[in-house]
C-alpha cells in the first residue's frame, strides 16, 4: 500500500517539477528581452578622428596630432594654428572620444 501512495506523489513532484521549470525558463528567456539592449562598447577613436573633432572646433591647419596624457587619460593631443590667429592645443580621450581639455594660446 505504502508503494501505491508513493508512485502518485512521486508523479505529482515530477508535474510541479517539471512545469515549475517550464515557467522559470520561460521568465529566463523573457528577462533579456523586456530589458534594453547594453549599448555598443565604446570604441578607441582614431587619430583622424580626433583630428576631425578639433577641426571643427577649432578650424585652422593641423600641425601636430599625437598620443598624449591629460588629466591622467590617455588622449590624442592635437595642435592647431586655428583661423582665429591663436595657436590650440585639444585633447581627446582616446577611449571616449570626451573632450578632455581645450588651450588656446
Amino acid at each position: 500500500m505504502k508503494l501505491r501512495a508513493v508512485l502518485p506523489t512521486a508523479a505529482l513532484l515530477t508535474i510541479v517539477s517539471f512545469s515549475g521549470g517550464v515557467a522559470a525558463a520561460e521568465s529566463q528567456s523573457a528577462a533579456p528581452a523586456a530589458q534594453p539592449a547594453p549599448a555598443a562598447a565604446a570604441q578607441d577613436i582614431t587619430k583622424e578622428q580626433a583630428i576631425e573633432m578639433a577641426l571643427k572646433a577649432h578650424p585652422g591647419k593641423v600641425t601636430k596630432a599625437y598620443e598624449d596624457t591629460k588629466k591622467g587619460k590617455k588622449t590624442w593631443e592635437v595642435k592647431i594654428d586655428g583661423a582665429d590667429g591663436k595657436k590650440w592645443e585639444v585633447y581627446y580621450e582616446i577611449k571616449t572620444g570626451q573632450l578632455i581639455a581645450e588651450e588656446g594660446k
